[in-house]
């Protein structure tokens, strides 16, 4: 019987390797890495193919017991570390190893080589506990185009990233649009330091202040700041940080993208002080032709003065036809210089209104006498149909509206020869809307196109070059009702065929004024004031009134007026100031200016608003400088109660405090009843 095979150690070894080899190749191959093993005297002593084919070495040359010097040698060779002198490359490698085992740090260090066929390859090399140099290969090839194509698009617009972990305290800068403005030693400094390295000495301390409170809260943040180029000028970047968190809500790491906005700011300073340059070119030249059209105006006065003199008091049938075309001439000067007045006050914002009670009717009716002659002279029937529903009184600017209806009524006779022009006035009442008062011209004229409709409300523009030339005048006319009438809060609409006439209708909101509005509780109560210095108990006596108003004379104003009518009265010089007194202080009703430092009128009053406190339904009235009906309106949309404009009389006030009371009597009353 024969003895049983027994395995030397020898033996034992070699298939003890082989198990070993044969695993580390199925793993590396698994995982798409090449692997290398060099035993303690760096000689070859294991690799799979993939290492073959990552690092494109036959196998000649990766024979076992190779140094890995000599492998290294063969890839410097071949130009894979790219240009210089071989041995300078291998050197290099060989003391970054020697260092490696040295300190026996354990951190790895990698190569990226580019192989013969334009491959990428990294290669990570790092020993392991016996001694041994591990060396494991991956092909980047894909990951670096990926990250190419990025590099090129983000440096196309201006822009790049860079990553940083917070645990590793690596930097990866993207950022090959910085290589064009920055010296190689600032991209130095920027990669191995962060961008704070590069940035502008004025702006650190700001950013530093923004990324710390970006780390230490987690979320998101975004800063502008300068960096300092090579040629010493200052670039704009601005910059949006998204941070990575791990399961705790730590910052683990950061990506923040930057983009040049340099041309962007430039190029918005620019618009700006080009905005800035006509404005100012735009306000001198509206000054300039107010003063001019009041110089023209005196003279032409003048003209057409003593033109009227001399028709009615030296007849002459051989000089008056003379006459009247001097003052027919000087006329149409002075309506020019007329409506180029009222189009420059307009744009340079210095038109008022002045409201007050006034008959619509007798406006119109003033108009349309003062038309009748021309009209009879051009064989046009002049008629106009006053409502039954018009109020006797309104309060508006009842000159302003004169202008208006004066516009329409030239308009119409201008272009109705021998033809009809009906002028109608009523009031239009919606469920819901305020009463509106409309005027109505109606003419069987000419006519226009919808091209022509289009252009009629624009400056200086007429129908079209034949009607200017037939019919002369600024091309203003239309365009200064249009601005006075929705000035005034209203609108102007038309309606008109070629050939078969025209419509232009005038809308105003209503503020009705009766007469026998004067007998209630404001109108009643300044007359009493007027007789006697101190009224008794009023409806008002106790009422507590806070006046907010940066202005001491408004102050001083509005104590005047009322002190001797209310309970009570408090002062606030700005929004904040007036919440704290709000929040102490049992207020009826609060006068909000609408200027104001620290917090303006509109902020306090949404502030109050939205406080949910048992103040925030406080009546407010707004007392504005702005009489704007836009203003106004902006003032009640926001939740004020009611709104005044500056300079406010005492009668003025009451009658506010009339209307907020009043709506909060009847919503009281509702709820009550609900």
């Amino acid at each position: 019987m024969s003895e049983p095979h027994m395995l030397t150690s020898e033996t034992q070894s070699a298939n003890a390797a082989e198990d070993r080899d044969y695993w580390l190749s199925r793993v590396s191959d698994m995982s798409e890495l090449g692997m290398i093993v060099f035993c303690e005297e760096a000689g070859l002593e294991f690799h799979n193919s993939l290492a073959t084919k990552h690092l494109e070495i036959s196998k000649n040359v990766f024979s076992e017991g190779t140094p890995y010097e000599n492998i290294l040698l063969h890839m410097a060779n071949r130009g894979d570390f790219g240009l210089g002198e071989a041995q300078t490359f291998v050197d290099n490698v060989t003391q970054i190893l020697n260092t490696q085992r040295t300190t026996g740090d354990g951190k790895a260090s990698e190569l990226k080589l580019t192989m013969p066929s334009g491959r990428r390859v990294l290669v990570t090399q790092k020993y392991d506990t016996n001694g041994k140099l591990l060396l494991v290969s991956k092909d980047i090839s894909a990951e670096e185009h990926k990250s190419q194509v990025l590099d090129t698009a983000l440096s196309s617009v201006g822009a790049g990233y860079w990553y940083y972990n917070c645990e590793t305290n690596v930097i990866s800068l993207h950022g090959d649009y910085l290589d064009k403005h920055l010296s190689t030693r600032q991209m130095e400094w920027a990669r191995k330091e962060g961008v704070f390295a590069i940035l502008h000495p004025d702006d650190l301390e700001g950013a530093k202040s923004i990324w710390e409170e970006g780390l230490r809260t987690g979320k998101d943040w975004q800063h502008t700041c300068r960096i300092v180029t090579r040629s010493g000028a200052s670039m704009w970047l601005r910059w949006t940080a998204k941070p990575q968190l791990s399961d705790k809500g730590k910052v683990i790491s950061f990506t923040s993208f930057f983009e040049d906005i340099t041309h962007q700011l430039e190029t918005n300073d620019a618009l700006r002080q080009a905005k800035e340059a006509a404005e100012k070119s735009l306000k001198i030249q509206n000054d300039f032709l107010a003063r001019l059209s009041h110089e023209i105006r005196t003279p032409m006065n003048g003209v057409i003065g003593i033109a009227d003199a001399l028709i009615h008091h030296h007849a002459d049938e051989a000089i008056n036809p003379k006459l009247e075309i001097i003052q027919s001439s000087a006329e149409k000067i002075l309506r020019i210089v007329d409506e180029t007045l009222n189009h420059t006050k307009m744009h340079a914002e210095k038109l008022t209104l002045e409201l007050k009670p006034a008959s619509p009717a007798k406006s119109v009716e003033n108009v349309v006498r003062l038309w009748e002659p021309k009209a009879l002279k051009n064989n046009i029937k002049l008629s106009y149909n006053i409502d039954d529903t018009v109020p006797d009184i309104l309060t508006f600017d009842h000159f302003r509206y004169e202008q208006c209806v004066n516009n329409l009524l030239s308009n119409a006779i201008k272009f109705t020869p021998n033809g009809n022009i009906n002028v109608i006035l009523t009031t239009v009442r919606k469920e819901g809307h305020p009463p509106r008062l409309v005027l109505a011209v109606k003419d069987d004229g000419i006519g226009m196109t919808p091209e022509q409709q289009k252009q009629i409300f624009e400056a200086y523009t007429q129908a079209d070059k034949s009607i200017a030339r037939r019919f002369g005048g600024t091309g203003l006319g239309m365009t200064i009702t249009k601005e006075i009438i929705e000035f005034m809060g209203g609108s102007i609409t038309l309606r008109s065929e070629n050939g078969k006439g025209t419509i232009f209708a005038l809308t105003l909101p209503m503020d009705v004024e009766s007469a026998e509005r004067k007998q209630q509780n404001s109108g009643a109560l300044v007359n009493k004031i007027l007789e006697d210095a101190k009224p008794e108990s009023t409806n008002y006596s106790e009422l507590s009134v806070l006046v907010v108003d940066d202005n001491a004379t408004n102050h001083m104003v509005i104590t005047s007026l009322l002190e001797s009518l209310v309970g009570t009265l408090h002062t606030a010089n700005n929004g904040k100031e007036a919440i704290e007194v709000l929040k102490t202080t049992d207020i009826d009703i609060v006068l909000m200016d609408i200027h104001m430092p620290v917090m303006d009128g509109i902020e306090a009053t949404l502030a109050i608003r939205s406080s949910n406190e048992n103040w925030s339904n406080v009546l407010i009235i707004a007392l504005t400088a702005d009489p704007q009906y836009q203003q106004i309106r902006l003032c009640k949309n926001i939740g004020m109660d009611d709104a005044l404009s500056k300079p406010v009389k005492l009668v003025e006030l009451l009658k506010g405090f009339d209307n907020v009371l009043s709506v909060r009597t009847k919503s009281q009353e509702f709820l009550k009843s609900a």
